[in-house]
């Protein structure tokens, strides 16, 4: 069985590796500033502006 389908499991572990690596491709490409996450916000999720916390 892990014959059979192991090529799957290897394939969705690249994909998924391979589209982390392109997600933050594009976030360093799409960001001019040095972003930062504001832990105290009620989104930390947001990035803000390093420069902001100081």
């Amino acid at each position: 069985m892990l014959r059979k389908y192991g090529w799957l499991v290897v394939f969705a572990l690249f994909m998924f590796l391979f589209d982390g690596l392109i997600m933050q491709w594009i976030e360093l490409i799409t960001t001019e500033s040095d972003k930062c996450r504001n832990m105290n916000s009620v989104n930390p999720l947001k990035l803000v502006n390093c420069s902001d916390l100081d």
